[in-house]
């Protein structure tokens, strides 16, 4: 089947499952849209034209008669983002006919071409329908998908989605972490969209269909059976409802069952068994979800709620502590237990025995999957654990090599890279290695009579300043030329590493932390790995590696250090 074809069927099947979720009196009696576009824009060479594409939109099915289309459809004006120039980015909001907007997923299935009702052609990625899904509300556990869907609280809803799975024509966007970031937090100022929470659906299209048939609400207490409550939207006809419920636990289902669903409230026994609960309502006679809860709490009736009083103290605690430059006074008020305890249920068991499993088996899985790794644990001899961590190491950059590699150490050298990044078996990978001029580092070259007896690694008096800074710029000058001969006497034939070794140094701010970085690339996260301690001496005593849980910051703030650092006199080796 060729491509286009089979994009017309595609289409032709969203268009189908679109129509029957709004059929009238089905999930509520929708006859508009209301459209929300995160578009970019720029200029072209001719005058008047321009080019928009699309980054981000939902059309929302609303009901009762379609108000005017406003006369100004963009709610901000023209943001700039840093690291994209070229490119104006804004949102519009208007309602659409429902058979306007049916016919451009029409018109995009014969043409390729997505020129939503009211707008110029946007430029698109590969849009590929996916079928529709239901979305439920939050409860205490959040559903991501929420955060960019409108109002959706309370049955839930059916969403159809056009996905942009490469994001072809947003690369600026999914590259840099830092610009999509700046784009999530100004679209929050103007709506409560927060495309953050799902940065999988960067350039693709939703049509949310609220469930508005009727309202279904669920409320359990411990020891006590589920309040139910079912309400019908007075406009739409009502119907026959069987609701289910589930509850599962350790990967098991311990509960299930289907029950008849009456209309206003009634009460619903389910055995104690904890776990993830979840409740549905569904249509039998449609064949469609009118409700349906996100996980909810499961308590098994055996748990117990600890009450105690405490009293303040008269008399705080006050103390010194020494920060970076002074001494510090810390008042600190502190509250006493008056010794009570009122226990509510049953106690449980002091120890929590598939909590202990489930964290072992974690630690093991953490462990094998070298996202959690621990060195120079009891007797272990230093080389060897040094060795066994730069082993590790080597492994994470053969195996998560997507395009870019950085190492980022305050105290990098070439001895360093040559243990580490040269393992990198791709030769297009872009190498990055970002080192610090701390003096302790330096050392003392030959020609350090300046200070004369005087210990290197003594910050000298303020009257020796300027003498202090030649000869710290004399010995970094020396430590660079050092880790280029070693680089470029460290191969046999050429390197074949688009490395690029750089100092940061005479820049505003310092560095400490070591991270070994895998910027995301096209449809790949960023991931990065924070480094107990410096290549050097990794692993020859107690060290903690472990994966980041929020790289992204980690990446920006070593760009921020790598850009300031790109003068010539902070390249140390860079690939020809």
């Amino acid at each position: 089947m060729d491509i286009a074809k089979k994009r017309r069927e595609n289409m032709a099947n969203a268009v189908t499952e679109l129509k029957n979720l709004l059929e009238p009196g089905l999930l509520g009696n929708f006859t508009w849209f209301e459209a929300v576009e995160v578009i970019a824009t720029r200029p072209l060479e001719a005058v008047g034209e321009f080019q928009a594409r699309n980054v981000f939109s939902v059309y929302v099915a609303e009901p009762g008669a379609r108000p005017q289309a406003p006369k100004q459809p963009f709610l901000n004006k023209p943001w700039r983002l840093k690291g994209v120039p070229d490119w104006a980015f804004g949102i519009t909001r208007r309602p659409v006919d429902l058979s306007e907007l049916l016919e451009s997923i029409e018109r995009y299935g014969s043409e390729g071409v997505w020129m939503p009702p009211g707008q110029p052609v946007l430029e698109v990625g590969t849009l590929t329908a996916a079928p529709a899904m239901f979305c439920p509300s939050d409860s205490h556990t959040e559903v991501p998908l929420n955060g960019v869907l409108k109002n959706n609280f309370w049955a839930g809803s059916y969403v159809v989605e056009l996905k942009d799975e490469a994001k072809s024509t947003l690369t600026d966007l999914t590259n840099d972490d830092v610009p999509f970031e700046e784009l999530c937090d100004s679209i929050a100022k103007v709506l409560p969209m927060h495309l953050e929470r799902v940065p999988d659906r960067l350039g693709d299209v939703l049509f949310q269909i609220p469930s508005s048939a009727l309202i279904a609400e669920f409320h359990r207490r411990p020891h006590q059976p589920v309040d139910l409550h079912l309400a019908w939207n007075p406009d739409v006809p009502q119907r026959v409802l069987v609701g289910e419920y589930r509850v599962e636990h350790d990967g098991m289902i311990s509960s299930l069952a289907r029950f008849n669903f009456p209309v206003g409230p009634a009460r619903l026994k389910i055995p104690p068994n904890s776990g993830d609960l979840r409740f549905s309502v569904w249509d039998t006679e449609k064949q469609v979800v009118l409700a349906a809860t996100a996980v909810l709490r499961a308590p098994d009736g055996r748990g117990s709620v600890e009450s105690s009083c405490s009293v303040e103290l008269e008399q705080p605690r006050i103390f010194q502590a020494k920060g970076l430059t002074d001494e510090e006074t810390h008042t600190v008020q502190l509250w006493q237990s008056d010794g009570g305890k009122r226990v509510i249920g049953y106690p449980r068991p002091n120890i929590d025995w598939v909590a202990r499993r489930e964290l072992k088996a974690r630690m093991k899985q953490l462990v094998e999957s070298k996202r959690f790794l621990q060195y120079g644990i009891g007797k272990a001899a230093r080389d060897v654990e040094h060795r066994r961590a730069l082993e590790d190491l080597r492994h994470l950059i053969k195996v998560l090599d997507e395009g870019a590699i950085y190492l980022w150490d305050p105290y990098l050298s070439a001895n360093d890279i040559l243990n580490t990044l040269a393992f990198c078996k791709s030769t297009g990978t872009e190498l990055r290695g970002l080192t610090s001029s701390k003096p302790s580092k330096l050392g003392p070259t030959d020609d350090d009579e300046a200070l004369g007896t005087m210990m290197w690694c003594v910050t000298p008096e303020p009257a020796d300043d300027e003498g202090a800074e030649s000869v710290l710029t004399s010995r970094r000058k020396a430590w660079i030329k050092k880790q280029q001969d070693q680089l470029n006497n460290a191969f046999t034939g050429p390197s074949h590493m688009k490395l690029d070794f750089r100092m940061s140094w005479g820049i505003q701010g310092s560095f400490h932390d070591r991270f070994l970085i895998f910027p995301g690339r096209g449809r790949h996260r960023t991931r990065a790995w924070s480094l107990g301690a410096s290549i050097n001496h990794i692993g020859s005593e107690h060290c903690i590696v472990q994966e980041v849980a929020y790289p992204e910051p980690v990446l920006a703030a070593f760009l921020d250090f790598w850009n300031q650092s790109s003068k010539a006199e902070h390249i140390i080796w860079q690939w020809s």
